[in-house]
C-alpha cells in the first residue's frame, strides 16, 4: 500500500489558521459569561444639592469602601400603640455607607448652612425615607445607614434597584427600603441673615414664644416658656458645644423637654410615624436645623434630642432666647438654633 502526500501551499495555511482561530473566538464566546451593561433599572443616581451628580452601578458600589454590620434586627411596624412587638427576622450585611455616597457626590452646602439640609432615598417604586444632614453627619446614626448588596455572606440579587437601605441603629424596621434607586440632596428654603447679622453686629431682641406649624394639617400653635414647662423635663448632663464656624465652646449640660414629645402633644402619632417628613427648627437669622420623623420617634438614640431652657442649671440668656435646640449625641454643635422663632413640619 503506498500513501501520497501533497503539500500545503501558502494559501490554503492562512485559510486554515484564520478557520482555527474563528472557531476559537466562537467557542470563547459560547462558553464565557459576558456581564450585561447596567440598565436605568439598575442604576442609582444621586442629585439635587450636590457638587458632582453620579450614577452608580452595583459595580460601582461594591468598588467603594465597605462596612460589615452584623446581628442587624428586623422589628415589625406597629398600627397601634399597644400592638405586641413582632420579630421579623436577624441577619448580617455588608454594604456602603449612605454617608460616604454622599461624600462620594460632594455636598454642596456648608459650614451654617448644613444643618438645614436633608437626604431623600427613594426605591424603584416611589417610596421615601428621609435623613437630616446632622443625623449623617453629626450623629452616630450616620455610622449605621446602609446601602446593602450582601446579606449573610451572600449577594443580594436586585431586579431593580442596586441596593437595600437598613439603619442598624432603629427601633422597628420602617425605614427599610427595597431596591434603591434614587438618593435626592434638598435644603429647607430658609433665607441665612446669620452671616451678615455677624459681620454688621445686628443684635436681635430675644423671643418670648415660637410658633409650631405642621404643614400637613394646616395646624398652628403658640408655644412659650410655660409651654415647655408643662412637659416631662429631660436633662442633657453633657452635650458638645463646637462648629466650625465658633470652634470649640465648652461642655454643658441642658435641661428641656424632647423634641418628639412636643410634636406627640401637638398631634403626630408617635406608634405611626411618617418616615418621609421632617422638622425644621429655624431663628429669625435663618440659622436651623432639620431632624427627620425616623431619628425623633424610631432610633435608639431618640432621646438626646431635645428643646432646651437651662443651661448649666440656669434659664437661658437673653443671647439665647427662652428655648433653643440641643442633639446632645451630635459630635458637633452645629444643630443647637438658638432664638427659636418656629418649628416647622414638613
Amino acid at each position: 500500500m503506498t500513501f501520497s502526500f501533497r503539500k500545503i501551499t501558502k494559501p490554503k495555511r492562512k485559510a486554515l489558521w484564520l478557520y482555527a482561530l474563528a472557531s476559537a473566538f466562537l467557542l470563547l464566546s459560547c462558553t464565557s459569561e459576558t456581564k450585561p451593561k447596567p440598565t436605568r433599572d439598575n442604576l442609582l443616581s444621586v442629585s439635587g444639592e450636590v457638587k458632582n451628580p453620579l450614577e452608580l452601578s452595583l459595580e460601582d458600589l461594591k468598588a467603594m469602601p465597605s462596612l460589615f454590620i452584623k446581628d442587624v434586627l428586623f422589628i415589625q411596624e406597629k398600627e397601634r400603640c399597644g400592638d405586641p412587638e413582632k420579630f421579623i427576622h436577624g441577619a448580617h450585611f455588608r454594604g456602603v455607607l449612605l454617608k460616604d455616597v454622599l461624600l462620594k457626590a460632594g455636598m454642596k452646602y456648608v459650614r451654617k448652612w448644613e444643618p438645614g439640609v436633608y437626604i431623600t432615598v427613594y426605591d424603584t417604586q416611589g417610596k421615601e425615607e428621609v435623613f437630616s444632614f446632622g443625623e449623617i453627619f453629626y450623629s452616630s446614626i450616620g455610622r449605621s445607614v446602609l446601602l446593602a448588596f450582601e446579606e449573610n455572606d451572600k449577594p443580594m440579587v436586585f431586579p431593580q434597584g442596586v441596593c437595600d437601605l437598613l439603619v442598624s441603629t432603629d427601633l422597628r424596621a420602617g425605614r427599610r427600603l427595597q431596591g434603591v434607586s434614587r438618593i435626592e440632596v434638598s435644603r429647607v428654603d430658609v433665607e441665612m441673615l446669620a452671616y451678615d447679622d455677624k459681620k454688621e453686629k445686628v443684635v436681635r431682641p430675644p423671643t418670648l414664644a415660637f410658633m409650631l406649624m405642621d404643614h400637613k394639617t394646616g395646624a398652628t400653635r403658640n408655644i412659650s416658656l410655660e409651654t415647655l414647662k408643662a412637659l416631662p423635663p429631660v436633662r442633657l448632663p453633657f452635650a458638645v458645644m463646637a462648629g466650625d464656624c465658633e470652634g470649640f465652646r465648652g461642655i454643658y449640660s441642658f435641661e428641656g423637654i424632647l423634641l418628639k414629645d412636643l410634636l406627640v402633644q401637638s398631634g403626630v402619632d408617635p406608634c405611626r410615624p411618617e418616615y418621609n417628613r421632617y422638622v425644621l427648627v429655624a431663628s429669625e437669622d435663618g440659622f436651623c436645623a432639620t431632624f427627620s420623623f425616623g431619628e425623633l420617634f424610631n432610633s435608639r438614640l431618640n432621646n438626646n434630642l431635645v428643646i432646651a431652657y437651662k443651661l448649666d442649671d440656669a434659664l437661658l440668656n437673653e443671647s439665647q432666647g427662652f428655648a433653643m435646640s440641643v442633639a446632645g449625641e451630635d459630635n458637633l454643635g452645629g444643630r443647637s438654633v438658638k432664638r427659636i422663632q418656629r418649628i416647622e413640619l414638613f
